[in-house]
């Protein structure tokens, strides 16, 4: 059983959609988890992942960019297995035309994502909001044969694996499914990788590759004061040999999207990841 490997593409800011293609296909991964937002106006003054980034699929012109991502991704053939968009479950009428975009080009699972918590409303309240809009995604998911997936996500509603599988468990795994992101669990959420896994069961649908740590700031009346901080896959507290070892024995054979913010060069990361994962991957073999 082998694994599939992917680049998320949030982490290629400094790329168009044309040369991140290349860089993949170059490295020997197989697939491009497009980053879909609204695209950022040129020239951009400063490359950052989240508001400068090339390697972005325009949600507000959806169906031509999504083609346009389409025909390069084929023609440095790659696959397409995942859509990683920034919508909200709320925003039905954006998740029924990107959804319908992603059918037309044979995408067939994208992420949208649960409420956040910060405390200014209560978790209850949020939970009950968002299963009936997971709800209303469930049934575009139905329409279009699309799985919508939310993401283990700090600062969201999701954090673990236990409290996504709440949420999605109403729901139908084909329609709403999860995505496991180790990293993220090292600033929030963490659990035991395989109880996690195994609690997910059909809903796990995707994986994130990257790593965190988190790195003393100081003191503050004497209480030590800490910060997270994202690295490489090697360096962070996500246990990858472990977390491999559990994907392994739940029987998961999707796709490993990497997602790496550490401060380095994008292909270096790239290569230094999958070389990591696969020597992990064969030594289960």
């Amino acid at each position: 059983m082998g694994w599939r490997y992917s680049i998320f593409t949030v982490m290629c800011p400094e790329l168009d959609l044309e040369q991140t293609a290349a860089l993949a296909a170059s490295l020997g991964l197989e697939g491009l988890e497009w980053r879909v937002t609204r695209k950022s106006p040129e020239p951009i003054e400063k490359i950052n992942y989240w508001s400068g980034n090339r390697s972005t699929v325009d949600v507000d012109d959806i169906e031509a960019d999504l083609k346009r991502a389409k025909r390069i991704t084929d023609g440095h053939g790659l696959g397409m297995p995942f859509l990683g968009t920034y919508m909200s479950c709320r925003e039905h009428d954006l998740v029924a035309k990107v959804m319908q975009a992603a059918a037309g080009v044979g995408c067939t699972k994208m992420r949208v994502g649960p409420p956040r918590y910060d405390g200014k409303r209560p978790y209850a309240e949020l939970y009950q909001e968002a299963v009936r809009d997971f709800e209303r995604v469930a049934g575009l998911a139905r329409k279009h044969k699309v799985q919508a997936c939310l993401e283990m996500h700090m600062g969201n509603i999701t954090p673990s694996a236990g409290l996504a599988h709440r949420l999605v468990s109403h729901f139908d795994p084909a329609e709403i499914g999860v995505i496991f992101d180790p990293g993220n669990m090292v600033v929030e959420g963490f659990e035991n990788y395989q109880m996690g896994l195994e609690l997910l069961g059909p809903y796990l649908s995707h994986v994130h590759a990257k790593n965190a740590c988190w790195v003393k700031q100081g003191e503050e009346a004497g209480v030590a004061k800490w910060q997270s901080r994202m690295v490489s896959m090697r360096e962070g507290q996500a246990d990858w040999s472990a977390v491999v070892a559990a994907l392994k024995k739940v029987g998961y054979d999707g796709w490993l999207s990497f997602e790496d913010f550490a401060e380095a060069d994008t292909r270096t990361k790239l290569n230094d990841g999958l070389v990591y994962l696969e020597a992990l991957e064969a030594s289960l073999a």
